[in-house]
């Protein structure tokens, strides 16, 4: 098994937490994945090649909110 430190992963490529870096690194791996006659001669598992990705700065994400707020509308925290 590979050692990767997660933490020193995202707060270099200013990704929110781990729990968004799992996100987008799971998103690479599946995209992989999908695409596995497009990856000849890459021997590694896609999730390890997923991190790579995403540590080398080779993966962008970007949060979507589709559900946008009304300008009169509040939010409340309890």
């Amino acid at each position: 098994m590979i050692y990767m430190d997660l933490e020193k992963i995202y707060r270099e490529r200013d990704i929110p937490n781990k729990y968004i870096l799992t996100l987008v690194v799971a998103a690479r791996a599946r995209q992989l994945s999908e695409r596995k006659g497009a990856l000849t001669g890459y021997e590694e598992k896609f999730i390890t090649k997923a991190v790579d990705d995403v540590t080398n700065g080779r993966i962008k994400y970007e949060v979507i909110d589709n559900v946008p707020m009304k300008k009169d509308e509040s939010v409340e925290v309890a």
